[in-house]
């Protein structure tokens, strides 16, 4: 014989109640409706930079598709490079490339106002930051080129 279950109670004998008598907390919370995000400004930004995070989710997946192409052999690199200078695939690459800078830059500006930097007692200020990220970035990627220029 199966035992039951724990005994169902109503939700609100298990509400905190207040020395006043009263529920700390609602019973019902209010759903937030589905454009929520474009009440405020900020709200939009924080949208716009969580949606920029599909494009680089894009991108990786055709560096994907590139290392694909290049394990299967010549024909099926020459058949990515051909896709990759189709009128459309150098727009959506254009487009990607667009929403990738926007993520950065909001990313340098959110890194800087959660990493705070102190030099004994002196705050590092925010731009300082920022362009250290920005200058670290500019190195890195100027390496890469470098190194695409020796050894092509």
């Amino acid at each position: 014989m199966a035992t039951p279950g724990p005994a169902v109670t109503r939700p609100s004998e298990h509400t905190p109640i207040s020395a006043a008598g009263r529920r700390r907390y609602p019973f019902l919370v209010k759903r937030p409706s589905r454009t929520w995000w474009l009440r405020t400004r900020a709200y939009r930004r924080f949208a716009a930079r969580e949606a920029t995070s599909l494009f680089a989710a894009a991108f990786s997946l055709i560096l994907l598709t590139f290392l694909f192409a290049l394990s299967r052999g010549p024909q099926a690199y020459d058949g990515f490079l051909r896709w990759l200078q189709r009128p459309g695939t150098v727009i959506l690459l254009a487009v990607i490339l667009v929403a990738i800078l926007y993520h950065v830059a909001t990313w340098f500006r959110l890194t800087s106002q959660i990493l705070v930097i102190r030099i004994g007692r002196l705050v590092v200020p925010r731009k300082i930051v920022v362009g250290g990220l920005v200058a670290v970035w500019l190195l890195l990627s100027g390496l890469v080129l470098y190194l695409y220029a020796l050894f092509l």
